[in-house]
């Protein structure tokens, strides 16, 4: 499989001409150049803004693996003997969040406006289960999740395209390293879409092997001269960093232990002046650039329009190589969402960079749960150690003492029996230490909003069953604004998903693979067929909303309840109408199918037995009226049969 970046090689040509006109890639001979300068400001621009934000986002991810002393704390408790107990309260905080999230989970559906788009919905919405499915989406957005709750940088989620197997593009998806995502500073985390954010900055590590794969030439995919020279160039240059021939003006660019480079990749918005075109048979829409090289080859091609469209532009350098530009065109996809989507702990309407995270807010109660408990556990260690009073002159016996302490078996020889060892009086712990951490704790909670009823801890004596379950819902609407956080996440990237399903399977007689139902499939996009298209991904009519979903737990569950509860009420009343198909149907159990299955198969056995002997009462009274009709019957069977028809009426009243 290739590089994530597989489609700026077919990109190459406009850096290269852009770069041998700005002299971007002249690699360290005439200083920064226009483009390398815009990116290298920003960046600096965008460090300086998170300086705070990311200091107290590697601290809290300090607290989150347990690891809440500083080396300077406990250097000076080791040498007073003093314990550094940790009673982590962060990580079940989390997890109740985590798993509260995964059961009531949300889940982007595709919907249509109009009928032509019904049956291309249903492909979209298959193929984007079978993407989240084939790789591991929701697995990746609670990675996310867990960095938004814990960081004030948030958490962050890569849509790249790679080329399959089969030679085609197609969605790829992964959790980026959110200390290395810088976007505009002034962008408001209320923005989630970020639509106001100018540009967002991604920092990598890579070496020239890979530097090389991501943004080289192959001669023998390109045979254009002037494009394999700027390439050999460039390599060139980086052969001589490397070999020292050239000095670099960027120390800090270079991991010289792990042999890798930075690289500062920036995306921003910019305007482009588009044509609509029609060469005779399609319409199309165009850069000016490229409608002035065609129209001057074709003449016939026609001008329809001209109108402005907002496209994402990417610029690569590398700082370590005097900003050598690597990269600086527009992405292909016509689109003007940048390639990364972010997730808060809170949406509040102020700069990205003065935000705070849940795990932020809860340090300084972690920090007083361990000095608390540390506190008792010295106390209650002195108090059973204890201090002893003795004579100074019994050197020996003091000397034991300090060796062996208050061990068993001991035997001490002193050299005057009347100045026998003492033991100090135990000492009380005070009260205020033993209800401090009590206090911390039920304070997490204030601060986390994760009450004991939403970690599913059981009702207290002597409360009703309605009053805990009112609780549990009220914390359940306290922590929602997290898992909203989480679902706008989902549904911005179902949307680009859909702003870009057009371009990634734009190919005829495209074969994608789908899932509805939990059943994989097969479906053709662009199905030719006797000059018309069947199920084309041109400007399809559909939107996107967020659905409970297959996975919401609890709502399974809740619904089914009120159904049990209103199928004993109609049971109450007349047990016939009690629909007990539909009830096992909704029953959120493991082998509810099986059961209906069974139950099915059991009624459609009963229908099909009553009918045989509806047929068989049927024929019976047929051939009896014909033997009346033809007068083949006695007075004795006359009799039999009319006081037969006289119970059934009975019967029936």
């Amino acid at each position: 499989m290739a590089t994530s970046s597989t489609w700026y090689k077919s990109q190459t040509w406009t850096l290269a001409d852009e770069g041998n006109k700005s002299g971007g890639t002249s690699g360290g001979t005439g200083g920064e150049t226009t483009t390398s300068d815009k990116v290298l400001k920003a960046y600096r621009f965008a460090v300086r803004a998170f300086t705070d934000a990311r200091t107290a986002s590697e601290k809290a991810v300090r607290y989150v693996n347990n690891n809440s002393w500083s080396s300077s704390e406990i250097s000076a408790a080791q040498k007073l003997k003093k314990p550094t107990l940790k009673y982590n309260i962060i990580v079940p905080i989390i997890s109740t969040l985590q798993g509260n999230e995964q059961l009531n989970r949300r889940s982007a559906s595709f919907k249509p406006t109009t009928r032509d788009s019904i049956d291309i919905c249903d492909i979209i919405q298959g193929r984007w289960n079978a993407l989240v499915d084939k790789h591991d989406v929701e697995d990746k957005l609670q990675i996310a999740f867990v960095d938004a709750l814990s960081t004030r940088v948030g958490g962050w989620i890569q849509r790249s395209f790679e080329m399959t197997n089969e030679g085609y593009l197609d969605f790829h998806y992964e959790v980026l390293n959110n200390m290395r995502v810088f976007p505009d500073p002034e962008t408001k985390g209320s923005d989630y879409r970020l639509e106001k954010c100018r540009w967002i900055i991604k920092e990598g590590w890579e070496p020239l092997s890979v530097i090389k794969e991501k943004y080289g030439i192959k001669p023998e995919e390109y045979k254009i001269v002037e494009k394999v020279n700027w390439w050999n160039q460039l390599s060139q240059v980086f052969q001589r960093f490397a070999n020292k021939e050239f000095s670099s003006n960027n120390s800090e660019g270079y991991d010289k232990e792990n042999d890798r480079y930075k690289i500062l990749e920036m995306q921003e918005r910019v305007t482009r002046k588009m044509y609509r075109i029609f060469d005779g048979e399609n319409y199309m829409n165009l850069p000016r650039g490229d409608f002035n090289k065609i129209s001057s080859q074709n003449p016939n091609i026609q001008k329809i329009s001209e109108f402005d469209e907002d496209r994402i532009h990417v610029t690569a350098i590398i700082p370590h190589f005097s900003n050598a530009v690597v990269l600086d065109t527009d992405m292909p996809n016509p689109t003007s969402n940048f390639d990364v989507f972010p997730v808060f702990s809170y949406n509040y309407n102020m700069q990205v960079s003065e935000q705070t995270s849940l795990v932020d807010l809860l340090i300084d109660v972690q920090d007083d749960v361990n000095k608390a408990k540390s506190q008792v556990r010295d106390y209650v260690t002195q108090i059973l150690s204890g201090g002893i009073f003795i004579d100074k002159r019994e050197k020996e016996t003091v000397k034991k003492l300090k060796t062996h302490g208050n061990q068993p078996n001991q035997v001490y020889e002193l050299n005057n029996p009347q100045l026998m060892p003492q033991k100090m009086p135990p000492q009380t712990v005070p009260p205020d230490i033993l209800t401090n951490s009590e206090n911390s704790f039920a304070y997490a909670q204030r601060v986390s909003l994760v009450s004991e009823a939403m970690k599913g801890e059981t009702a207290r004596s002597g409360e009703s069953g309605v009053l805990f379950e009112a609780k549990v819902e009220r914390a359940a609407a306290a922590i929602n604004p997290y898992f909203k956080n989480l679902s706008r996440l989902r549904k911005v990237i179902a949307e680009d998903f859909l702003d870009n399903f057009g371009w990634v399977y734009s190919e005829e007689n495209r074969i994608v693979e789908t899932k509805n139902e939990g059943v994989f499939a097969e479906a053709i996009v662009n199905l030719s067929m006797v000059g018309q298209t069947i199920n084309s991904v041109k400007n399809p009519s559909i939107y996107v909303e967020l659905d409970e979903g297959d996975e919401n737990v609890t709502n399974k569950e809740e619904n089914f309840n009120k159904m049990l509860a209103m199928v004993n009420v109609i049971g109450q009343i007349n047990p016939a109408l009690v629909d007990i198909q539909t009830l096992v149907e909704y029953a959120p159990i493991k082998g509810s199918d099986k059961m209906l299955e069974f139950i099915t198969n059991m009624l459609q056995s009963q229908s099909e037995s009553a009918q045989e002997q509806g047929d068989i009462e049927r024929t019976k009274a047929l051939l009896e009226n014909q033997k009346i009709e033809r007068g083949m019957i006695t007075d004795e069977e006359k009799l039999r049969i009319e006081h037969d028809k006289a119970n059934k009426q009975k019967g029936a009243s």
